[in-house]
């Protein structure tokens, strides 16, 4: 293996024709592996589900929907006659599960043909990773990384997922491979086009190739001919930048935003009170887990002990090396690096046994056999050393094989009984046109066949942000819609740990009855009656109201430029839902917590009268009989601190009192206010449920 690795690209592809037939055939048993081990998946899956595939991952069912959509013709749109949304997050895949779709797999044959799709696609990236094993040590690298790969217990689960990991995989190696081979003429035709299927099919993979295009100009400028040329090869590099722009440009103009969907909805950017050092420690605890995940010590059924260490030692001896080696060392170190970097932004990195750093992981292992043998080298210990370390790490693999089978069986056994189980419960009992709102999208419109709201907001533009800033928003999303786009029953899961918890809905009374309930979800028939019935304040308004800060509605937040300053940056301002008994009456209300100060515009005063800004608000203390928060406000009408504001707790659920605003603070036809903390630097700062402000003036 020492010896191997000092070997030029240009003089492994001069080996003798034994060694090349040698190649060949470990890479047919390499790839023979690779799709016995994705059929024992498949047919694990099928067995513990009665016989029919099941997915573990719903959003494998959002893209067989969207591309069950595009075989019919309709490009983007989860159901006929929707808008363009962006709620895949693999552009590319969908166009290929269309494609298979118009071919014929559909109905209940496009599932089996996408996890046939990713268990091919698994098996030729093992091939690959054996060529370029080959390509930058030798025979004895390539196979041992392609057998690491083909039976790798986490890229068999993804494979056989229907998702695109596995085409991610394949395009990350070729696109390397490839690299390697056309860097020979300085001449690289089919390497941006193989980058750029890259980033459709994966975004981070563009943040993994960042350096190519450069790599590509450089090495293409140094090339011998015309200047124009060199120009020309420089633009092509540039490839898939243009391409991902252009599509997310076409993001843009088709929904309102160039962020897709599932970005709005899983990055750290969209948490109510993003800010830079919220954002940072995330990112660097994600960063710091999804590391900790490779070096296989608190993960071992991931990748084997010290797998980290070997690549890292692999991507140094490559990087030590001269022309498309030193090439290869630097893309894959710094290229995962930076794919590591762009997963830890998202809130969901750790999730669904890590996916999202799976197509790296061909990669990865390379490297790690590429470590083992440089550091044998580097330490001069005989050959027989790198063969047993590596014969340990075959071992881990081949250990951890049925704990991953098992996890598929798990995990799609577990989209079963809650999400399956529900889709086909309500395409036998809903009517035909009702609307189903939900948590999980995927199982509910691919399999349900009903039009579905996604409460989570990937497949319906617009309620991603609601949905992340608590139920009190996402009411006051829902609310706005036409009435004929609200969903008509809502599928919840009982206990929601993290993500979106449907069940708050409840406490804004807009769950009539039960129409299916399972130990894990309940499917409730919707009531919309007592939508706005919180919009006018419960006490007497003695003039006219000029204006209504309605705090939960993002719209009214966005229109009068509401901004919560916590009292810690860790804070998140949530949302939440009220239904009170006010006199005979149930009103319904959303409110943001507040712990710290809140700031808002008024607009449409009269300047130079008085307002009466009734305020409503809950200040009882979350802990009963404990005082916990502060209950006084020091009120600012523009520049001038017009004093003290008591807010009074109500057990009814909330409270309305009155600040109020002298008419010289009234200068315009606008006013800012703001509610501070009685002293500055010093707690306990203001902590209350806000749930909205009436400027009120004489007629």
């Amino acid at each position: 293996m020492a010896v191997e690795l000092e070997m030029t690209a240009a003089e492994s592809d001069r080996e003798p024709e034994g060694p090349r037939r040698r190649t060949d055939v470990v890479a047919w048993l390499v790839a023979a592996a690779a799709l016995l081990g994705g059929a024992c998946f498949a047919l694990i899956n099928a067995h513990y589900n009665g016989g029919r595939l099941i997915t573990p991952l719903d959003d494998a069912y959002i893209h067989l929907q969207y591309g069950a959509q595009l075989g019919r013709g309709e490009f983007l749109r989860f159901h006929d006659g929707d808008p363009i949304s962006t709620g895949a997050s693999s552009l590319l895949y969908i166009v290929a599960l269309g494609a298979m779709h118009f071919l014929g797999a559909q109905g209940g044959l496009l599932l089996p043909a996408a996890v046939l799709l990713g268990v091919i696609c698994h098996a030729l990236t093992a091939v690959l990773v054996v060529r370029l094993g080959r390509r930058l040590s030798g025979p004895a690298a390539g196979a041992w990384a392609g057998a690491l790969v083909a039976l790798s217990g986490p890229l068999l689960w993804s494979s056989t997922t229907g998702m695109e990991v596995s085409l991610a995989s394949l395009l990350l190696a070729t696109t390397l491979l490839v690299y390697l081979r056309e860097t020979e003429r300085g001449v690289f035709a089919l390497t941006p086009v193989l980058m750029t299927l890259a980033a459709l099919c994966r975004l981070e993979a563009l943040a993994f190739f960042l350096l190519l295009p450069p790599l590509m100009i450089w090495r293409g400028w140094r090339r011998p001919g015309e200047r124009l040329a060199r120009i020309g090869l420089a633009a092509w590099s540039l490839l898939p930048f243009l391409v991902v722009g252009a599509q997310l440009l076409f993001y843009k103009l088709a929904t309102g935003s160039a962020s897709p969907n599932g970005s709005q909805a899983k990055s750290h950017l969209s948490a109510p009170n993003s800010n830079l050092d919220g954002f940072a420690g995330a990112t660097a605890d994600n960063f710091a887990a999804l590391l900790d995940i490779l070096t296989g010590i608190s993960r071992q059924d991931f990748v084997f002990p010290g797998a980290l260490l070997l690549a890292g030692i692999g991507v140094v001896a490559l990087v030590g090396r001269a022309g498309a080696h030193r090439d290869a060392g630097l893309v894959i170190g710094v290229g995962t690096v930076l794919a590591l970097g762009a997963i830890s932004t998202m809130a969901t990195a750790l999730w669904q046994q890590g996916r999202y750093l799976h197509p790296f992981l061909p990669l990865f292992l390379l490297t790690v056999v590429l470590g083992a043998g440089a550091a044998a080298g580097w330490l001069r210990l005989p050959a027989r050393a790198v063969t047993g370390l590596l014969v340990v790490a075959a071992l881990f693999t081949a250990v951890a094989l049925p704990m991953w089978a098992h996890v598929a069986v798990q995990d799609s056994a577990s989209i079963r009984e809650r999400l399956v189980k529900i889709a086909t419960w309500a395409k036998g009992h809903l009517p035909p046109d009702a609307r189903l709102g939900v948590h999980d999208v995927g199982a509910a419109a691919y399999l349900g066949g009903h039009e579905t709201v996604d409460l989570v907001g990937l497949t319906t533009n617009g309620l991603a942000e609601p949905a992340i800033n608590g139920m009190g928003s996402l009411y006051e999303a829902l609310r706005e819609m036409p009435p004929d786009q609200r969903p008509d029953y809502i599928a919840a899961y009982n206990s929601m740990p993290n993500g979106v918890d449907l069940a708050a809905l409840a406490d804004g009374s807009i769950y009539a009855e039960p129409v299916l309930t399972t130990p894990l979800m309940t499917v409730w028939r919707c009531d919309w009656s007592l939508l706005g019935s919180g919009d006018r304040p419960s006490i007497p308004v003695q003039g006219r109201i000029r204006d209504h800060v309605d705090i939960g509605s993002m719209a009214s937040e966005r229109a009068h430029e509401h901004v919560v300053r916590p009292a810690r940056s860790d804070f998140q301002p949530m949302t939440e839902l009220r239904t009170v008994p006010v006199d005979g009456r149930r009103l319904v209300d959303s409110a943001r917590h507040v712990w710290g100060e809140q700031e808002f515009t008024l607009h449409h005063l009269t300047p130079g009268e008085p307002v009466r800004l009734i305020a409503r608000h809950d200040s009882r203390d979350p802990v009963p009989g404990r005082y916990t928060g502060m209950r006084q406000v020091r009120v600012f009408a523009g520049e001038q601190e017009i004093g003290k504001h008591r807010l009074e707790p109500d057990p009814a659920g909330w409270a309305e009192s009155v600040i109020e605003i002298p008419a010289e603070a009234v200068t315009g036809f606008e006013l800012t206010v703001r509610l501070a903390a009685t002293q500055e630097f010093v707690g306990p700062y203001p902590d209350y449920k806000s749930f909205g402000f009436w400027a009120v003036q004489r007629p």
